[in-house]
């Protein structure tokens, strides 16, 4: 977690709350080089505190790989709260030894702006999303791995900086013998960013994930397409037709809202995509 102070206490408060056995679990949590109060907020819950300073999702979750000692290991992200009993429906399926990777399910804390209600449309049910791509894999916003599964196929790659959990989903269909399970009932509900530019930086980063796994794992992929600036100019149209219907009163306020960020996330994509496929070129030629 990077300056989470904004997120952290909801989540870590549901995380001492699960109702699994306290002697049969640990609660673990990275503080990646954190510059606001997020450190101070970890030291005041009964938790393992752990500081990675080398900036990046995959190396705080390796640091955590690496210090846990169960043979489960579970991830949250610091901007989700998890249901009393997500910890005990998260590693039910691993009752089956087949099972090396399960999701939970993603919802939605409660949207209070424009940008928050957009994510929530947008998102929907993100993990069964997952889920369904080809190959599957799980979003390690709320997600747990058998420890062997590292051992087999490795870790998070620190040069995945985005998208690392579609990354090492890729690996894991094909390395590993083992196979995916959805939690049920594994609910962790995630916290939205609430303001335009925070909606737009998570595009980009997004974007800029899918273009370095597009460029690792192309042999893979195959050729999906790479960003195109016409959907930018085909999202700017759709802006303008909207305000045109509006100044008509043809159009309800949402409508303008959902072209305004259909334009932003264009081009968040555009951009970010072409940078991650850039610099995804230089590390993997």
């Amino acid at each position: 977690m990077r300056n989470g102070e904004r997120t952290l206490d909801p989540c870590l408060s549901s995380l001492v709350a699960q109702d699994y056995p306290p002697d049969r679990h640990e609660i673990l949590v990275v503080d990646n080089a954190s510059t606001d109060r997020t450190g101070e907020i970890i030291d005041g819950y009964p938790v393992r505190h752990l500081r990675e300073g080398r900036r990046g999702v995959s190396k705080a979750r390796n640091h955590g790989i690496e210090e846990a000692r169960g043979e489960i290991i579970a991830f949250i992200d610091g901007d989700c709260v998890a249901v009393t009993e997500w910890l005990r429906k998260l590693v039910q399926p691993f009752a089956d030894p087949e099972v090396g990777c399960v999701g939970g399910e993603l919802q939605h804390a409660d949207a209070h702006t424009s940008a928050q209600r957009q994510a929530t449309r947008l998102l929907g049910r993100w993990q069964q999303f997952a889920f369904t791509s080809k190959p599957p894999y799980a979003i390690t916003a709320n997600a747990a791995f058998r420890r062997s599964v590292f051992d087999q196929i490795g870790p998070f790659d620190p040069r995945m900086t985005r998208a690392q959990d579609v990354e090492i989903g890729l690996r894991f269909s094909q390395l590993s013998p083992l196979r995916l399970a959805f939690g049920e009932g594994a609910i962790a509900r995630h916290q939205h960013r609430p303001s335009q530019l925070g909606y737009f930086h998570q595009q980009l980063g997004w974007a800029y994930g899918a273009g370095l796994v597009g460029a690792k794992h192309r042999a893979v992929l195959g050729h999906r397409g790479e960003p195109r600036l016409r959907e930018i100019v085909r999202a700017a149209k759709g802006v303008w037709l909207v305000l045109i219907a509006r100044a008509r009163g043809r159009a309800r306020p949402e409508h303008l809202e959902d072209a305004w960020y259909g334009l932003l996330r264009q081009i968040a994509w555009w951009s970010g995509g072409w940078a991650g496929i850039i610099r995804g070129s230089r590390l993997w030629p």
